[in-house]
């Protein structure tokens, strides 16, 4: 992403204008404090997209997109808040991808055939590990996005109920009555989702 270096640039740190060195410097500061930013965080924020249910082919999209949000106010991020900003821009723009996906008709999804052709140790553990991804898959799928994310946050990322208070922007209380409604429905979910499964594979 070399636009995105290049894109960033640190403020001048006196008054009037500053000197092409100092302006040189800032911009080389800057866009050492945006790469630190993606080389530390890239993983999370692809992970957490995935989680949220972008695809796999849209993952590295969705991900570029929230790194240039993050270029783009690089000076309004705190200190020690730059992984909850990240989330909190990954959370909208995994929320906008999930639901301009759900508008379009359905298609065939090329990430099950990745998984197949991912090598596994046995076909026998390649089989249940592809279960219990689809079967985590749909069930996330199914949630209301405003569940998915605070379940995923929790179970998933290991955030506490402050933090994702804070990512989301709503109360600490919110997020509790949300947590406890997500692990709810992700368990009838499940169950009904095993149910069918197991009538299915019955001769």
């Amino acid at each position: 992403m070399p636009g995105v270096w290049r894109a960033a640039s640190a403020p001048s740190l006196t008054g009037g204008a500053a000197a092409p060195e100092a302006r040189a410097e800032g911009c080389r500061a800057g866009a050492l404090d945006l790469r630190a930013l993606f080389q530390r965080h890239h993983a999370s924020i692809w992970r957490l997209l995935r989680r949220l249910g972008v695809t796999h082919a849209q993952l590295d999209d969705a991900a570029q997109e929230v790194f240039w949000v993050a270029a783009r106010k690089l000076e309004q991020i705190e200190p020690g808040k730059q992984h909850a900003f990240l989330y909190g821009v990954a959370l909208r723009v995994a929320a906008s991808e999930v639901r301009r996906r759900r508008s379009l008709p359905p298609s065939a999804d090329s990430a099950e055939l990745e998984q197949l052709a991912t090598a596994e140790p046995t076909p026998e553990e390649q089989l249940e590990q592809r279960r219990a991804r689809e079967l985590l898959d749909a069930v996330l799928d199914a949630l209301p996005l405003e569940l998915r994310s605070v379940l995923v946050l929790f179970e998933l990322e290991g955030l506490d109920v402050r933090s994702i208070a804070e990512i989301e922007g709503i109360p600490i209380g919110t997020v509790g009555s949300r947590l406890r409604r997500a692990r709810e429905e992700f368990s009838a979910i499940a169950r009904r989702l095993r149910a069918r499964s197991g009538a299915q594979r019955k001769p």
